[in-house]
């Protein structure tokens, strides 16, 4: 997991694991808190989006800076790169652990270079397909072997293949095991140096190593060998390398003196996850090609572990990123986007989409009326039927602004019928209040009455806030439009722009209305009211048949945000 190294005068360093999002300042309840008097109580945030990780200031009174340069827009990460937010700095460091028994300042792709070379040409090969059924160790049985030495290191290997599968059956820490791994691996053969590679994008990358690193603080791998395995998933033993005159070439063997190399495939159902390297400058000949046969072996348990802590860390992720789109989508494009088959675009994309706004006539003089908690009990039925409306015409779910509600279609998931869906939504939006309402009323209660505005076109759609969180929004004229419309509309009224008439004209019964000049446009603009469905064949269930909408709380997570507001 991506982690951030924090350093501050007269402090001892301290490091903290990077969240999907990541509030950053001088107020305790911050993700990273920073004891600071110049940071700001809310000074920054470091986000993920599409695998990587950006910081943003949050209008910060003193500024963040990336590399010793001010920020003013979203920026990127890189590995390495300092944050400075006053007198405090965070370094960046992603995935990628530091190496065992390397060089501390130097990173693990720093210190490990894999170079071209023609190595193969001089290395023995031996075949292995990694299958559990088809590993043969050639261990003879314990009456045919003679010599006592063999017979225990025979026992003492098998033992430490043995001792992993038991030792990292419970580990949840895939950089706890690597280096579990490698420990065992020092354990089980002769060896100078051993570095684990993950395949990323087609390319080997080093993820743990052990052992010791040349003069200047680097280990050379020769790149002609890793491919080899990569790409054949063979396993791979020399048996004497400096001696071989065909190793004339292979500079990253040679200046290391490197004697003996094993390289075996990581590979676990048919899915190829990286290669073990090992090396030794020790005596010629040190690995055999039963150490070689072991360690393929051994291969094949450590990726069962390494795919097992991926799956389990992939379902936790799954599981957050559930929980924070559950807010904002509807529960079916939720799933899309988690299984990867629709896109989030965040960021501040500029998008084609359509927004709505509902607003509760008379709200003022109705809060005055009702005692709070009984205002606010209204309030949350009222949710409770604009939220499951929305979601079940796949909208977003922008915000609560007092007892206005603000929803998005097409976006941040694009939709091609984004402006249909947001006035069906209206439409059934209506239709149950109005049988909301008349049970309000048979108890004696006072109706609910709103009115929509609903318009299409460009907006810029991204993450946007300040002190504990991020909200996924929408900004532009045409949002603006919408709002507009909403103020203009009377009790049971959604108003619509010309931007959406043509849309939904052949589905709906519509009105023209005389143009309106808003504030701020120099020239009228076309508004158009939904009277009906055509041929509308919706049956919307009694509130007898439906009483979730009534008695389940609002989904968990929704943050009301209730506070008064003037009526409109």
């Amino acid at each position: 997991m991506a982690k951030v190294v924090i350093s501050q005068p007269k402090m001892p360093h301290r490091e903290q694991k990077l969240q999907s999002i990541n509030h950053i300042g001088r107020h305790p309840e911050q993700t990273i808190h920073i004891n600071d008097k110049v940071v700001s109580k809310a000074h920054a945030v470091i986000s993920s989006a599409e695998g990587k990780y950006w910081v943003q200031d949050n209008n910060s009174r003193n500024g963040t800076f990336v590399n010793e340069t001010r920020i003013f827009t979203r920026t990127q990460l890189n590995e390495g790169d300092v944050v400075r937010l006053g007198e405090t700095r965070l370094t960046f460091c992603s995935e990628v652990p530091k190496a065992s028994g390397m060089t501390g300042a130097l990173s693990m792709r720093e210190s490990i270079l894999i170079q071209e070379d023609k190595a193969l040409n001089a290395i023995n090969t031996f075949q292995a397909q990694i299958d559990a059924h088809d590993i043969n160790l050639d261990f003879r049985p314990e009456k045919d072997v003679l010599d006592e030495a063999i017979l225990r290191e025979d026992y003492e290997k098998l033992r430490a293949v043995y001792e992993l599968s038991e030792a990292s059956g419970q580990e949840a820490d895939l950089e706890s095991l690597l280096e579990r791994i490698l420990d065992k691996i020092f354990k089980l053969i002769d060896v100078s140096r051993a570095v684990i590679l993950f395949e990323e994008d087609g390319e080997l990358n080093p993820v743990a190593a052990k052992g010791v690193s040349n003069a200047d603080g680097q280990m050379n791998i020769s790149k002609t060998i890793l491919q080899e395995v990569q790409e054949k998933h063979i396993a791979i033993r020399s048996h004497n390398a400096l001696m071989d005159s065909r190793f004339e070439e292979a500079h990253s063997i040679i200046l290391q003196g490197i004697v003996s190399i094993i390289c075996v495939p990581l590979i676990f159902d048919g899915n190829f996850l990286g290669v073990i390297y090992l090396d030794t400058q020790k005596n010629a000949g040190a690995f055999t090609e039963k150490d070689l046969k072991v360690i393929t072996a051994f291969a094949f348990q450590a990726s069962s572990k390494i795919t097992n802590i991926r799956l389990a860390k992939k379902a936790e992720e799954e599981a957050v990123a559930r929980t924070q789109l559950s807010r904002l989508l509807s529960p079916n494009l939720v799933e899309e986007v988690v299984k990867g088959r629709a896109e989030v675009n965040l960021g501040g994309k500029l998008m084609d989409a359509t927004v709505m706004f509902a607003d509760i006539r008379g709200f003022t003089s109705l809060s005055e009326k009702l005692p709070p908690e009984m205002l606010m009990a209204t309030l949350n039925q009222y949710f409770e039927i604009m939220v499951d409306v929305i979601f079940k015409h796949d909208g977003t779910l922008d915000k609560f602004i007092g007892d206005e509600i603000m929803a998005v279609w097409g976006a941040p998931i694009p939709q091609d019928d984004h402006g249909e869906r947001a006035v069906r939504a209206a439409n059934e939006i209506r239709a149950r209040l109005e049988v909301f309402n008349q049970q309000r009323e048979a108890a004696g209660e006072t109706a609910l009455q709103i009115g929509i505005g609903i318009n299409s076109g460009q907006m810029v759609a991204g993450y946007s806030g300040a002190s504990q969180t991020l909200s996924y929004t929408v900004l532009g004229d045409a949002v603006n439009v919408a709002s507009r419309l909403c103020s203009h509309a009377k009790p049971k009224e959604i108003l619509i722009s010309d931007a959406l008439h043509d849309r939904v004209l052949k589905e709906f019964e519509i009105d023209v209305r005389e143009p309106v000049t808003f504030k701020g446009k120099s020239k009228p603009l076309g508004v158009f009211q939904i009277v009906k469905k055509l041929n509308d064949s919706d049956q919307f269930p009694s509130l007898s048949a439906t009483p979730h909408l009534f008695e389940t709380p609002l989904p968990q997570g929704l943050d009301l945000n209730v506070r008064p507001k003037s009526d409109s």
